[in-house]
């Protein structure tokens, strides 16, 4: 329940986009004791709302900041932009054109062992997407597929053991086109 209540309350503040700071506040003011607040969110009660809002300050995903003018604002910190990222994740899809191209897209990697649990992270996503494996760490898949796997990686900080490679010859293809369900030739 924790996990529902806390998306519920980063998507309801700052949506699917971390660098949004918008939140909807019906009162705030700065007293001795900290600050005050109203907040509402559709669907959370006022204590679920409350008790959501200070452990996530707690856990620094959110902090208060004061601007020029005296106003006082609700930011996401670093953590809690990746916070929202990996929400985000749980939603990912690949968009897939009407029709194929003709290029095969492959994702090529070698994650340390340090770095197994991202690694093992990746690879479910990957398998979760439809990507299919060609070899352990060779991953195929017919329609472009990077900035999905680009994100992935960012919200497990493996980019830089990631390739890309994109070929429109592949031996012994009918057995992939056939796999994904793609015309026998192009």
């Amino acid at each position: 329940m924790s996990y529902y209540i806390t998306r519920k309350f980063l998507e309801a503040i700052f949506g699917n986009n971390p660098t949004m700071f918008s939140l909807p506040i019906v009162g705030i003011s700065k007293s001795k004791r900290g600050v005050s607040y109203t907040v509402k969110v559709s669907g959370l009660n006022p204590r679920q709302i409350s008790q959501t809002f200070w452990r996530l300050r707690r856990a620094k995903l959110i902090n208060f900041k004061e601007d020029d003018n005296g106003n006082i604002r609700l930011i996401l910190t670093d953590a809690g932009k990746k916070k929202i990222l990996t929400y985000n994740l749980d939603t990912l899809s690949i968009k897939t054109p009407k029709h194929w191209n003709g290029s095969w897209h492959i994702v090529v990697f070698d994650i340390p062992e340090n770095k197994k649990t991202a690694r093992n992270a990746l690879t479910d996503k990957m398998k979760e997407l439809g990507l299919l494996m060609f070899q352990k760490s060779v991953w195929i898949y017919p329609y472009d597929c990077k900035d999905e796997i680009d994100f992935v990686a960012s919200i497990f900080d493996v980019g830089k053991y990631i390739h890309h490679i994109v070929t429109k010859n592949m031996t012994n293809d009918d057995l992939l086109r056939e796999k994904f369900g793609l015309p026998k030739s192009f």
